[in-house]
């Protein structure tokens, strides 16, 4: 953090890719935490673990899928907020201050 601000990652940076695979570990985890509490809770074998890795296994990748999808499409477009550049039709544009002129 720099004067209080967050840091976000640029897109496609390898931090972004970490954080959806870590997203999709923890719904895997969180799944299977789930579905073991419930066949201890109500003894059904372990058919409370298989679904809730399954669920966890099939939330995590539709997240990360749609992250991914985002992230290539969005790498092109400018983000909110961010001025477009000017249409300018063939017309010529002024140098920049301090260009030499020549």
């Amino acid at each position: 953090m720099e004067d209080g601000k967050p840091v976000i990652p640029e897109p496609g940076s390898p931090w972004r890719l970490a954080g959806m695979g870590t997203e999709l570990a923890g719904a895997v985890v969180g799944g299977c935490i789930l579905g073991w509490w419930v066949d201890r809770e109500f003894g059904t074998g372990r058919w409370g673990l298989i679904v809730g890795a399954s669920i966890g296994i099939i939330g995590g990748l539709y997240n990360l899928i749609r992250k991914a999808v985002r992230e290539s499409v969005g790498v092109d477009t400018p983000p909110k907020g961010s001025p477009r550049p000017r249409q300018t039709d063939g017309e010529q544009r002024p140098p920049p201050p301090g260009a030499d002129h020549k």
